[in-house]
C-alpha cells in the first residue's frame, strides 16, 4: 500500500516502511488472540486466551489516522478532494471485505453447523455488508464477518473525514467535535439505540490521536533517538505483554482503555519519528505490513479449522493448536493478499482513474 509516500510539504520517495511494518505487528497480535480463542472454543477450554491481543486493533486505529492524514495533505483545497479521497477508501476497502462476508454467508446457508455466533437474518446481513452496527445471535454488536466491527469504525472516521474535505474544515478540528463529544457519551449510553450507542465509545479517539501524530510528523516536530526507541520497547510491552496480578495490582492498568491509546499513539509517533533511523528494514515484513489488511479479514474464515479438525482426531494439543492456526492464517492472508486483493485494487484503481474519478 503506497498511501503514505508523504513527508513535510512535498512527496517523497521513502514510505513510512516502519508503520508498514506495524501494521502487521497488530494483524499478528489480533491473529494470535482469536487462535487462542478457537482453540480455547472448539479444543481445550483449559487454555488462556490472549486478550492482550485485542489491542492490535488499537494500533490499527492510530495508524488510520496516521495515514490519512498524510495521504490526504494534497487533496485540501482541491474540489473534488473528498470524492477523491471517498472513492480510494471504498476501492480500498470495500471489495475484499465484501467477498469474505460473501464466502462467510456461503458458509452459514451451506454448513451452518461450522459457524459460531451468528444468525440467518437479511436485515442483519444487510447491515454486515453496508457497514451498520447489527446484534449478532450473542446479542453483541457483531456483523456477519466478527473482525468487521472495526471496519464500522473505520468507515465511520472515513465519512467523517470526507465530509471535512467536502467542506474544506480542519480535518483534526472536525474529529475533535465529533469524537471528543462520542466519548464522553459513553458514560450515559443504554441499549435503548444500540446503532448509535456502538459509535460512543472511547476508542474513537484512537484515529483522532493517530491524526495529530500525522500533523506533528508533517510539521517536522519529530521525538528525538534517544527518546522515540524507549517509548516504541516499553509500549509494545505494555500493549502486547500479557496482564499478571502483580502488573494489575501495580495500578499500570488503571483507566486502560483511555491509556492503551496514549500508548498506541505514542509508539507511533515514535516510529515515524525515527523512520530514516533504522537502517534497513526486512522486505518479508514490510510486505506482510501491506498483506495486513486481507490477513485481518481472512484469518476469522481459516484459523478456526486447526482447532477444529484437531478436535477430530483427538488431538487436544493447544499449542500446537494456536501455531497452526496462526501459520495458517498468514499464509491464507498473503495469498489472498497476492491474488485477490492487490489484482483487484489495481483493477479498480485503474478504472477509477481512466474515467478520472481519482
Amino acid at each position: 500500500m503506497n498511501d503514505y509516500k508523504l513527508v513535510p510539504g512535498k512527496l517523497a520517495a521513502n514510505k513510512y516502511d516502519t508503520i508498514q511494518i506495524f501494521r502487521f505487528i497488530a494483524a499478528l497480535m489480533v491473529i494470535i488472540l482469536h487462535s487462542t480463542y478457537y482453540t480455547y472454543e472448539r479444543l481445550n477450554s483449559g487454555i488462556a486466551i490472549y486478550n492482550q491481543g485485542a489491542h492490535g486493533v488499537r494500533l490499527f486505529f492510530v495508524i488510520s489516522g496516521f495515514v490519512m492524514v498524510l495521504s490526504s495533505e494534497n487533496l485540501k483545497g482541491k474540489a473534488d478532494g473528498w470524492k477523491i479521497f471517498s472513492i480510494k477508501r471504498i476501492i480500498r476497502i470495500v471489495p475484499i471485505y465484501w467477498i469474505i462476508t460473501t464466502y462467510k454467508l456461503f458458509v452459514l446457508i451451506f454448513a451452518s453447523s461450522l459457524v459460531y455466533h451468528t444468525k440467518m437474518d437479511m436485515g442483519y446481513i444487510l447491515k454486515s455488508y453496508f457497514f451498520i452496527p447489527a446484534l449478532n445471535v450473542d446479542g453483541k454488536l457483531s456483523p456477519l464477518l466478527g473482525v468487521g466491527w472495526t471496519l464500522n469504525f473505520e468507515m465511520f472516521f472515513y465519512l467523517m473525514f470526507t465530509i471535512a474535505l467536502a467542506f474544506r474544515i480542519n480535518t483534526i478540528l472536525l474529529m475533535s467535535l465529533i469524537f471528543i463529544p462520542l466519548s464522553v457519551l459513553s458514560f450515559y449510553s443504554n441499549d435503548t439505540w444500540p446503532d448509535f450507542r456502538f459509535y460512543t465509545n472511547p476508542i474513537v479517539l484512537d484515529f483522532l490521536y493517530g491524526m495529530i501524530a500525522g500533523q506533528l510528523i508533517l510539521s517536522d516536530k519529530k521525538l528525538p533517538k534517544i527518546i522515540a526507541f524507549p517509548i516504541i520497547f516499553i509500549g509494545l510491552l505494555y500493549l502486547f505483554f500479557p496482564k499478571n496480578d502483580i502488573l494489575i495490582s501495580s495500578g499500570l492498568y488503571t483507566n486502560e482503555n483511555f491509556i492503551i491509546g496514549i500508548v498506541a499513539f505514542l509508539v507511533i509517533y515514535s516510529c515515524a519519528s525515527i523512520e530514516n533511523r533504522w537502517g534497513p528494514k526486512p522486505a518479508w515484513l514490510i510486505y506482510l505490513g501491506g498483506a495486513s489488511y486481507s490477513l485481518y479479514l481472512i484469518h476469522p474464515v481459516v484459523a478456526p479449522i486447526v482447532p477444529s479438525l484437531l478436535k477430530v482426531v483427538n488431538l487436544k494439543w493447544s499449542t500446537l493448536s494456536v501455531v497452526l492456526s496462526v501459520f495458517f492464517a498468514i499464509a491464507a492472508g498473503t495469498v489472498f493478499y497476492k491474488y485477490c486483493e492487490t489484482p483487484i485494487t489495481k483493477f479498480l484503481s485503474a478504472w477509477a482513474k481512466k474515467r478520472k474519478l481519482i
